[in-house]
């Protein structure tokens, strides 16, 4: 074999990369070395394309020293292949000095340093070449546009640049490539434009398996989940190739759904296509089934997975704290913690929001721990998620040390103290704390945001102050009000004893929000004056609706008001209507 003449190698190297073993093809090459012989143009194309497959990027730069060496570096066909390589490897800077010193350029070669920089989502560079490439009088290829397309991904400005090029394929006549559109629908899709999605992917006379794909992916974006439930059955019906990704998407859409039903044959679809154990597919099987409001099913699945991994995990502690069993989902994580299995960012995340809802601070101390070993401690994330959790647990010195300390404050991380501080009666530090935030230019609040300081507004009883936030939001920075914006400025005139300004106010909220500003205006009546009330309880049967704590509230008052018939009759309307008074509870927690 060692005395083979060179051509019997290439065939050989050439076999070995169609069938995919390419370190079979670096081994051919070290054997054909060690032979005696060496590579010619065609080794070395071979070669250097198996160490792309590979992402070797060692290996490609000694095939590099070779083709040096033996004089090949002005073959157009290898220096394009070298090109092709260092993209592949992530290796940008080498890839541009390569290219650069190419005596000849091919429309391959501009191809591969245009898709080089698309890789790596530069955007203005690869359009630059391509520009650059045309006036070298080059005529762009599909290919070129599929690469333009690939890096188009943020900023609106490369939105624009993906939409040219949309525009240019279809002057240059690349209707019938499927590649390039599929490219484009990506892209749309991406960007959240779905309608141009829908309206591309419904001209397109030719579709595959990825068409199908993205489309679908789109639809779930958009939350249209019947859609996707249809598009589904269409693909179904084409025989078209059931993949993880298509699967991930129509779990999602049943998970938005809620319905068991829908979920349970999509469960049985999984297993008949054998892809029930795949890890992206099986925590989405278990968030589906906790989103349904099924977490026994959630649970049964996850424990007849045999190999878990940390998302599968991570998917069944976020279950339990979604159905509001927090401490089940700390004993799991506990659980998963044995298994010497290390949690990734999102699990700390998701047992955080755990601590907190219970408010265990043994809990939270506990956790603390677990990022201090698992070297979370730094990441803004988790430093943020730490503020939400010591807030609940009413240990607001530790959530200030944390907050303090942090380095780098991004809007969530401001949020989160703003909010610490609005949870626990600090009306004036919350508002202060908001007025400092302003002055970083590089952050603009957000709905949230104003939300919590509302709300501290309501705590301090600052009316003025209250109703300023309240208009900047909508005029300065553009922000549409909630429900929870109007309950909070219902509840602050309403407490402050502006009960007419706060009947004006519901009055001019939109329709379908207004019979949820009652409650909070009831409960500050009971507090008003009985002239007051007096007035205003004639108007009962408008603010009825099926609230149970609003019936309770209606006779609370009208028992203060000695109207006793009143009072009944709304007591009655609860049995009537079939409504159900939830218990309350509360925690506490003993240290030894």
């Amino acid at each position: 074999m060692q005395f083979a003449p060179r051509r019997k190698w290439n065939l050989l190297i050439k076999s070995s990369n169609k069938d995919g073993f390419f370190l079979e093809s670096l081994d051919l090459y070290s054997s054909l070395l060690k032979s005696g012989c060496h590579g010619d143009h065609l080794t070395f194309t071979f070669v250097v394309k198996a160490c792309a497959q590979l992402a070797s990027l060692w290996s490609g730069r000694k095939v590099q020293s070779h083709v040096i060496l033996l004089g090949f570096q002005s073959d157009v066909f290898v220096q394009t292949s070298l090109l092709d390589m260092y993209s592949k490897c992530s290796s940008l800077s080498e890839a541009r000095q390569l290219f650069d010193e190419m005596p000849s350029k091919s429309v391959v070669s501009w191809n591969s340093m245009i898709s080089a920089y698309a890789k790596e989502f530069q955007t203005q560079e690869s359009f630059r070449h391509f520009n650059e490439m045309r006036s070298c009088c080059f005529r762009p290829t599909s290919s070129t546009c599929v690469s333009l397309v690939s890096g188009c991904s943020g900023s609106t400005s490369a939105l624009q640049q993906g939409q040219s090029v949309h525009c240019f394929g279809t002057k240059l006549g690349f209707h019938s490539d499927l590649r390039l559109w599929n490219s484009i629908l990506t892209m749309y899709v991406r960007f959240n434009l779905i309608d141009d999605a829908i309206s591309l992917f419904d001209s397109m006379k030719e579709r595959s398996a990825i068409t199908y794909t993205t489309i679908f992916g789109g639809y779930a974006k958009l939350g249209d989940c019947l859609m996707v439930l249809n598009l589904f059955n269409q693909i179904r019906l084409k025989q078209i190739g059931l993949d993880a990704i298509v699967f991930v998407n129509l779990i999602s859409s049943c998970a938005l759904l809620g319905r068991l039903l829908i979920a349970s044959s999509v469960l049985s679809l999984l297993i008949r296509n054998g892809l029930d154990c795949e890890p992206n597919v099986a925590a989405a099987v278990v968030n589906m089934f906790a989103k349904c409001g099924d977490i026994f099913s959630a649970r049964k699945f996850f424990d007849s997975v045999t190999k878990k991994d940390v998302l599968l995990w991570t998917s069944m502690i976020g279950g339990y704290v979604h159905a509001d069993l927090s401490r089940t989902a700390l004993d799991l994580f506990e659980d998963m913690i044995s298994t010497d299995l290390p949690p990734n960012k999102i699990t700390i995340i998701t047992i955080l929001s755990a601590c907190a809802a219970i408010g265990s601070l043994s809990a939270a101390e506990q956790i603390f721990e677990h990022i201090d070993a698992y070297g979370f401690k730094s990441d803004l994330q988790t430093q943020t998620s730490l503020i939400h959790m010591y807030c609940k647990c009413g240990c607001l010195e530790r959530a200030e040390e944390i907050f303090n300390a942090l380095s780098h404050k991004d809007l969530a991380a401001w949020s989160s103290m703003i909010n610490c501080y609005a949870f626990n009666g600090k009306g004036e530090e919350s508002l202060a704390l908001f007025k400092e935030m302003l002055k970083d230019k590089s952050i603009k609040p957000d709905a949230v945001v104003f939300t919590d300081v509302l709300s501290a507004c309501n705590h301090y009883g600052l009316v003025e102050e209250g109703l300023k936030f309240f208009t900047s939001m909508q005029l300065q920075y553009g922000i549409e009000p909630s429900k929870e914006h109007y309950s909070c400025m219902v509840d602050l005139l309403s407490r402050a004893g502006y009960i007419d300004s706060s009947l004006e106010f519901i009055s001019r909220v939109p329709v379908q929000l207004r019979s949820q500003l009652w409650t909070p205006f009831l409960s500050a009546l009971r507090t008003s004056n009985g002239a007051q009330l007096e007035n205003i309880l004639p108007n009962r049967w408008e603010v009825e609706s099926e609230s149970t704590g609003n019936h309770v509230l209606l006779a609370g008052i009208s028992a203060s008001l000695g109207k006793w018939k009143d009072a009944r009759d709304f007591r009655m309307s609860i049995d009537k209507r079939g409504l159900r008074k939830e218990a309350g509870w509360s925690r506490t927690e003993l240290y030894s």
